[in-house]
């Protein structure tokens, strides 16, 4: 009577196995988020070398399909690498990412299309597997735009 060397998952995958599919899961992964990290690196140097400034700061509270602090952490540090986006604050309990963009879109619905899009596809390349749509709901968003008022909630005053 001899144990097994190789423990298993509860998905009956070893370990070895779930490492190198992540492992090769995360060489397309990465060279679309090197393609955003150029995408968004040319945004902030045009906008640094022409005359005056094309800033328009927002803030979004994004909710969140991320259920383990280790895909929370990779998260929030995909969203600060990118220029231009910085992670604010992570809500571990309600699974909310507060995200300030400072080439913020005119909708805080499209902010927080851009941060689950790249959820989606973090999350694709860790567990293997397509993750549930988006959650939705009440979220705040304040813009520096001229003409914008004080911090609101979508669809009501905070």
């Amino acid at each position: 009577m001899s144990s097994s060397p190789v423990r298993r998952t509860p998905s009956g995958l070893t370990r070895v196995t779930r490492a190198l599919g992540v492992a090769v899961r995360s060489v397309p992964f990465g060279l679309w988020f090197l393609g955003q990290m150029v995408a968004a690196n040319w945004q902030v140097s045009r906008d640094l070398l022409t005359p005056g400034l094309s800033t328009t700061p927002g803030v979004a509270a994004v909710p969140l399909r991320c259920r383990t602090r280790a895909e929370l952490t990779l998260l929030s540090n995909l969203i600060t690498l990118t220029p231009g986006t910085v992670t604010i604050e992570v809500d571990r309990h309600g699974h909310v990412l507060y995200v300030l963009d400072i080439y913020a879109p005119a909708r805080p619905d499209d902010l927080r299309a851009q941060v689950h899009a790249t959820e989606t596809r973090m999350l694709r390349m860790i567990r293997g597997t397509e993750p549930p749509a988006p959650p939705t709901g009440a979220v705040w968003r304040w813009s520096g735009r001229a003409g914008a008022t004080s911090p609101v909630a979508d669809g009501g005053a905070r």
